[in-house]
């Protein structure tokens, strides 16, 4: 699939080095070509299956909330997106945790899953696209986003520096991609219905923990939709943002 965003696809060519490759990411004008380079960049490198979870649901193709993939079997695609597995999938959120990569192998023995992402890693192993490679990258103003570099069943025996190296190019990427949509993303700073839904819990004085178990989702996705919440609403303490979410009609708390 591709979403028909921009041209460019004469400088999608075979990259040798990173060097190259960050001049060329430079030279990408818009998202699709964007990825586009990124797709060929990881192809060439023995990556089959490229994720793509961008914490703002800004993706250059997505697919359900903020999710961007290319490569995986499109019925676990379809499976994913339409099962919400995106708010109980373990591995973006492990990923933000961690200080290294890791494999999707590794999750269970890297974090205590709850009954929720134990059955998802259950899922994904009867999906049977095989393993892969996560780790997080980093943008300005809390634009992080998850990255994962799946292999399928190949056997695969990156050296630290070839890991390293794949990482970098991730990173250059997603500033190149924070770059070129932050006037966009400038103009969307409305909250989403899903801050909208945390903000309301925090009108009823809900804890961060308390909300997420409401959800279903981890702790550390409220805490970074609560930072957010904050940063739009220009505030810097739960009760303010309550009271100005409140004031202004985008929570509503019902009386008992």
């Amino acid at each position: 699939r591709t979403n028909g965003m921009g041209h460019g696809s004469d400088m999608v060519k075979d990259i040798a080095s990173l060097d190259e490759f960050a001049s060329v990411c430079a030279e990408m004008a818009d998202p699709g070509s964007l990825w586009r380079l990124v797709k060929r960049f990881f192809s060439d490198r023995d990556v089959k299956m490229l994720s793509y979870h961008a914490d703002e649901g800004q993706g250059p193709l997505l697919l359900g909330e903020h999710v961007t993939a290319e490569g995986f079997p499109a019925d676990w695609v379809c499976h994913y997106i339409g099962a919400g597995l995106v708010d109980v999938d373990p591995i973006p959120d492990l990923a933000a945790q961690m200080g290294r990569p890791f494999f999707w192998s590794e999750t269970a023995s890297l974090k205590r899953l709850s009954d929720a992402e134990a059955d998802f890693l259950d899922q994904l192993k009867r999906a049977d696209v095989g393993d892969g490679l996560a780790f997080q990258v980093t943008g300005p103003k809390m634009r992080n986003a998850y990255v994962g570099l799946g292999f399928g069943h190949k056997d695969i025996s990156w050296s630290p520096e070839q890991v390293f190296r794949l990482r970098c190019a991730a990173q250059i990427a997603h500033l190149r991609y924070c770059d070129l949509t932050h006037a966009q993303v400038a103009r969307e700073k409305g909250l989403t219905p899903r801050e909208r839904e945390i903000l309301t819990w925090i009108a009823q004085g809900k804890s961060n923990a308390v909300i997420a178990q409401i959800l279903g989702i981890s702790r550390h996705t409220v805490d970074t939709l609560t930072r957010r919440i904050f940063e739009k609403l220009g505030v810097n303490d739960r009760t303010t943002a309550a009271i100005r979410g409140l004031g202004s009609g985008l929570v509503r708390v019902a009386s008992r």
